[in-house]
């Protein structure tokens, strides 16, 4: 195998390094800035009891059977919520979601139950809250979550999928939202 390096562009050599430590996660954190995602809110529970929050770290696992896998804080509210109800939502979301995206990353105050006073909420085969309008909604049971430093990594087996309204989509890179068309 051949590995070939870019050399460093003419006006400065872009690398960094710093010892373990704090520093090394300001360098780190600056450097997945660089990767562009899409943007989607994990929710469940029901009723009163509903929680969910802004995603950026998803990704499919598997196609047989279906499975996924998404990242959230160790210390977030829907972690502890999904790890009683045992199910969640992923709702993939489009750039007519921004504000939506902003409220369920807790930008604008709001927290539980109290986030999904916005847009239009179903429900599939597990009972966790779905967009309606999301680009896709994916119903899962929780399989398995594995607890790794700051974040716990959520495996989802997909119980149900809605495919939802076209447009473009909303996606994360350098810290501010982008529209992909």
């Amino acid at each position: 195998m051949i590995c070939v390096e870019s050399p460093p562009r003419d006006d400065e050599d872009k690398r960094m390094t710093a010892p373990s430590g704090s520093g090394e996660s300001a360098i780190f954190r600056q450097a997945m800035r660089e990767f562009a995602v899409g943007v989607s809110i994990v929710a469940c529970g029901v009723g009163d009891a509903r929680s969910g929050c802004t995603v950026t770290a998803l990704t499919s696992l598997s196609l047989t059977p279906p499975t996924l896998l998404v990242c959230l804080s160790r210390e977030a509210q829907t972690l502890m919520r999904l790890s009683e109800t045992r199910a969640f939502s992923v709702n993939l979301l489009g750039a007519r979601h921004r504000e939506l995206a902003d409220r369920f990353a807790s930008r604008v105050g709001e927290r539980g139950a109290a986030r999904f006073a916005v847009g239009r909420w179903t429900t599939l085969a597990t009972g966790s809250p779905l967009l309606a309008d999301a680009l896709t909604a994916i119903d899962c049971r929780v399989e398995e979550i594995l607890e790794r430093h700051t974040h716990a990594i959520v495996i989802g087996a997909v119980a149900a999928v809605q495919r939802g309204e076209t447009g473009p989509a909303l996606a994360h890179w350098r810290s501010r939202y982008e529209t992909l068309e």
